[in-house]
């Protein structure tokens, strides 16, 4: 995930996947997605706000577990490889809670991919 072409950036970016996007929510974290612009796949974008997380050292941290997460995803060939989606921190995140909100934004990405993936079996079968 370290390489820019998987990244969500700019005002405007993240503005059309807010707009267009479909929401799952969680207790610590909201996972947006829309359908990606660009054919070569899907970019991601986090937003970590010093109101979820004051310390420097925990949002790193928690958008480190998420890249290292994201990259699990990739390798294991994900359906969200053609969406752009945003990884968005909820206000007053406790900054113990910070491993159980990257898990639970992790689990929130592979209920994602379990429901794209039943979706396109059977929009497939349906042809």
């Amino acid at each position: 995930m370290t390489d820019a072409r998987f990244r969500l950036s700019g005002p405007q970016a993240f503005a059309r996947v807010f707009s267009e996007g479909r929401r799952r929510e969680g207790r610590y974290v909201q996972i947006v997605v829309a359908e990606a612009v660009t054919p070569g796949g899907g970019r991601v974008g986090m937003t970590v706000s010093r109101k979820a997380l004051s310390r420097a050292v925990d949002r790193n941290r928690f958008k480190r577990k998420m890249r290292e997460a994201l990259r699990s995803l990739r390798v294991t060939g994900d359906p969200l490889a053609h969406s752009d989606l945003v990884i968005r921190v909820k206000p007053a995140l406790p900054r113990e809670a910070v491993d159980t909100a990257a898990a639970e934004a992790f689990r929130l990405l592979q209920q994602w991919v379990g429901t794209s993936a039943v979706t396109r079996t059977k929009t497939s079968e349906e042809s």
